[in-house]
C-alpha cells in the first residue's frame, strides 16, 4: 500500500539523508526519519527515545503494510512545520556557503529576502 508522499531534506551534515511525511492525523505536523539504507527510514524521534520506527521510501511515496503514524514510541509526538521549515532553511544556508564559498552574511541576507516569498501562499504573492 501507498500512504503518501514525503519531501526531501538536508541532514545536519548536509547529506541529502533525512525524509519529512506529513501528519494526516495531526494537520500542521510532520514526522522526520532518517535512512539507514537504500530505502529504509527510521524515525528521528523515536531513535531518540530508544525505539526503531522504520519505514520504506520508494520514489518519493512511503510503501508497506503500516501507516506511517502508528506503532510509533508513545512518548514520540510529531514535530510542528515550522521547526522542520526553520531546520531545513539552516541546512540550504550552510549549504550555499560551503558549495559557493558565500560569507555568511551575504547569505543570510539573502534567506531574509526570500524567506517570505517561499512560506506565503500563491493567493499572497499575486496580491503583491
Amino acid at each position: 500500500m501507498e500512504f503518501g508522499k514525503v519531501t526531501r531534506m538536508l541532514s545536519s551534515k548536509l547529506n541529502d539523508s533525512i525524509v519529512v511525511y506529513k501528519s494526516a492525523e495531526n494537520p500542521g505536523y510532520v514526522y522526520k526519519f532518517y535512512r539507514v539504507k537504500d530505502n529504509e527510514y527510521r524515525c528521528c524521534r523515536c531513535k531518540e527515545l530508544g525505539k526503531f520506527r522504520s519505514i520504506r521510501v520508494v520514489d518519493d511515496a512511503v510503501v508497506g503494510r503500516k501507516n506511517p503514524e502508528s506503532d510509533h514510541h508513545p512518548d514520540c509526538f510529531p514535530l510542528p512545520e515550522s521547526c522542520v521549515h526553520a531546520a531545513e532553511v539552516d541546512c540550504e544556508m550552510r549549504s550555499d556557503i560551503r558549495q559557493h564559498g558565500k560569507r555568511p552574511r551575504e547569505v543570510y541576507n539573502e534567506m531574509l529576502g526570500n524567506v517570505t516569498k517561499r512560506f506565503r501562499s500563491s493567493e499572497q504573492q499575486v496580491n503583491l
